[in-house]
């Protein structure tokens, strides 16, 4: 579920949001969008059958801004709408500030059990580099809210390779991360993403961001430090204490149907894949018209499926079980692409054992090589 709405636009993201200026106007709007999330849940319901579902999340944007009161109320009604099993595993994205004790509470009630707190980095300094909202004190405070409410699976998004990040500030922040003791930590690479005031500000100059070298080392960093934290490497770019790997994440990179609600989102139903058009305004006339809005819309082929599967998998350090690949599809990958296989083998990038094929050390930190190797 996407909540695009933010209290100011990161200098880096290219994320479809908007930024919230008037209070009052954004009651109305929320309110509204609330509306149309529960009429396309109802539209979907019927599309989606009685296959239970096992997660939730709520991303943004900046879901937080909306008064917890009312996220939690249409949470419960989502959970009431939809095949949920029991006790679903429901994350909920947040900002170190946007989050009180009480409002933590109210989630929590309504079964949030997981929260991912953007914190990117503990340097104050670097957080107004970016953009950023919050400052580091606000962090620790966060993650004590969350405990006292009952939320003890806690994530911290940190992101490296920041405009002015030095390896003694990337130290310090993954430092400072896990002495918090959190469940999950997410460490993602700064991407310079077209059109946005970031790359705008690299391009002419004016901003120096550590260069591809100095961005692996800071990688080679974050495994070598969480991993001695007794942190569990599982995937790319996460890392979590035994038990607490974020199950949504799971499905997504074992490439398992989901449904997608609110504008901007996508979905993946019954060999459907869609994205619903990135327009607030839009999203909620077309449901108020009873019809979803989608930017796009297609019918993803076997052979789509399969490399897909294959693509996403490859972001799982225990990699894809052959077996499991040739009883999903009939056929195993090993004669499906042989050839790419080879080479990757050949390049030290993979490692087949066991019946299992996975990224080497050498080849996380060639990951869009290894997964764009199965895209016919």
């Amino acid at each position: 579920m996407h909540v695009p709405f933010c209290a100011q636009k990161c200098y880096y993201c290219d994320f479809h949001s908007v930024v919230v200026s008037d209070e009052e106007d954004f009651s109305e709007v929320a309110g509204n969008y609330l509306i149309s999330l529960r009429q396309e849940a109802l539209y979907y319901r019927s599309v989606w059958g009685e296959s239970p579902l096992n997660t939730l999340f709520v991303g943004g944007g900046t879901p937080s801004l909306i008064p917890p009161k009312e996220l939690a109320a249409f949470i419960v009604l989502l959970r009431e709408t939809l095949p949920f099993v029991r006790e679903p595993e429901i994350s909920m994205e947040a900002n170190p500030h946007s989050l009180t004790h009480e409002g933590a509470e109210q989630l929590s009630m309504a079964g949030v059990n997981r929260v991912s707190l953007g914190v990117q980095a503990f340097q104050d300094r670097l957080l107004e580099a970016i953009g950023r909202a919050h400052r580091s004190e606000q962090i620790g405070e966060s993650v004590a809210a969350l405990r006292q409410a009952g939320i003890e699976n806690i994530n911290l998004d940190l992101m490296f390779g920041l405009p002015g990040q030095s390896q003694r500030d990337w130290v310090e922040t993954l430092e400072l991360a896990s002495a918090l003791k959190p469940t999950h930590v997410s460490c993602y690479g700064l991407i310079l993403e077209d059109e946005t005031p970031l790359t705008r500000w690299v391009s002419e100059g004016l901003v120096d961001v550590p260069k591809d070298d100095e961005q692996a080392e800071m990688f080679e960093t974050a495994c070598r430090i969480l991993k001695g934290d007794g942190y569990n490497h599982y995937e790319i770019s996460n890392f979590c204490k035994p038990g607490w790997q974020c199950k949504h994440n799971l499905l997504y990179w074992h490439n398992k149907p989901f449904i997608g609600l609110g504008s901007g989102a996508t979905g993946y139903i019954k060999g459907l894949r869609y994205k619903n058009a990135p327009d607030v305004q839009g999203y909620i006339e077309s449901w108020g018209r009873g019809a979803p809005l989608y930017e796009g819309f297609n019918e993803v082929s076997l052979d789509q499926e399969m490399d897909e599967t294959m693509m996403v998998g490859m972001r799982l350090l225990k990699g894809i079980d052959e077996r499991a690949f040739r009883s999903r599809y009939q056929v195993g990958f090993s004669d499906l692409y042989r050839e790419a296989i080879e080479d990757l083998l050949a390049r030290g990038l993979v490692e087949y054992t066991e019946g299992r094929l996975r990224v080497t050390y050498q080849g996380l930190f060639l990951e869009n090589q290894v997964s764009g190797a199965f895209l016919r």
